[in-house]
C-alpha cells in the first residue's frame, strides 16, 4: 500500500492497514500530520482564541484551575510566575508540538510495549511504534479537526483553558458541570469521547495485526483495561497529562 492508501484505510479499513504495516511499518506521514494537526490546534488556542486582550483572564482561570487540581493554596507571587510562562507558552506556541508529539508517541508506545510483552503477545516494539502512530491519527487528527471547528464556532467568549479533551463537542465532559466534580474528575471524564472509543478500537485491531499471539479481543480487553487504569489514575489525581 502506498501511504496515502493507508490514509484511507486507517478510516475505511483499519484491519488491512496494520497487516500491511505488519509487513512493512512506517512513521514519517503520520508523524507529519500529527505535527500539522497539533500546530493547527496550538494556533486557534494561541493566536485566535487566547489573545492580547483576554489573556490575563484566561492566564488566571487556567492557573486557578490547576491550583484547584493539585489542591494548592494560590500566592502572588506563584500567580506572577505561571503567568509569565503562561505567556512565554502563548509566545512560543509553534514549538510546543514538536516536543509533544514525539513524546506522547514515544510515551504510548512504550506503555503498551511493556503490556504486550507481559503478555507474550510477540509484537516487535517498531510494529507497535507504527500502530501507535497510525492510529493516533484518528484520536489527534479527525479528533482534532473537530475540536478546531467546536473552538471557532465557540469563539473566545466561551473558551476554558482547564481540560483540552473537553474542548471536543463529542466528549462527555459537556453533560456536567465543571462546578459539580474536582478538576481532576471533571478531567477524567473529559477524556470519555466518541472519538476515544474510534481510536482504541483501532488501537487494538492494530496490535493484534502485528502480534504473533494476540487475538483481536484479547487485545481489545488489554487495550480498554490500560484506558480505564490510565482514567482510574487521572481522577485520582495522581497524574494530569493526556492520552
Amino acid at each position: 500500500m502506498t501511504e496515502f492508501q493507508r490514509l484511507r484505510a486507517i478510516v475505511l479499513s483499519p484491519g488491512t492497514l496494520f497487516a500491511d504495516i505488519s509487513y512493512r511499518p512506517s512513521w514519517i506521514v503520520p508523524l507529519a500530520l500529527l505535527l500539522l494537526f497539533n500546530l493547527a490546534t496550538n494556533f486557534v488556542v494561541y493566536r485566535v482564541l487566547v489573545t492580547s486582550s483576554n489573556f490575563e483572564r484566561i492566564a488566571r482561570e487556567r492557573i486557578e484551575w490547576d491550583a484547584k487540581a493539585a489542591g494548592t493554596a494560590l500566592h502572588p507571587g506563584d500567580v506572577d510566575r505561571q503567568t509569565e510562562a503562561l505567556r512565554a507558552e502563548r509566545d512560543h506556541w509553534y514549538l510546543l508540538p514538536f516536543s509533544a508529539v514525539p513524546v506522547s508517541v514515544l510515551g504510548l508506545t512504550a506503555v503498551f510495549y511493556v503490556v504486550l510483552v507481559l503478555v507474550r503477545a510477540g509484537a516487535p516494539f517498531l510494529k507497535v511504534s507504527s500502530v501507535v502512530c497510525w492510529s493516533m491519527l484518528i484520536y489527534r487528527g479527525i479528533g482534532g479537526i473537530v475540536t478546531i471547528a467546536a473552538l471557532l464556532v465557540g469563539g473566545p467568549n466561551r473558551f476554558f483553558p482547564g481540560a483540552p479533551e473537553s474542548w471536543s463537542p463529542t466528549s462527555l465532559a459537556h453533560l456536567i458541570s465543571r462546578a459539580a466534580v474536582s478538576p481532576n474528575i471533571y478531567s477524567a471524564i473529559s477524556k470519555l469521547d466518541i472519538v476515544l472509543v474510534w481510536w482504541l478500537a483501532v488501537l487494538a485491531i492494530g496490535f493484534s495485526k502485528v502480534s504473533k499471539n494476540l487475538a483481536l479481543s484479547k487485545s481489545l480487553a488489554l487495550v480498554a483495561a490500560a484506558q480505564v487504569i490510565y482514567l482510574a489514575v487521572n481522577a485520582a489525581g495522581w497524574f494530569a497529562g493526556t492520552l
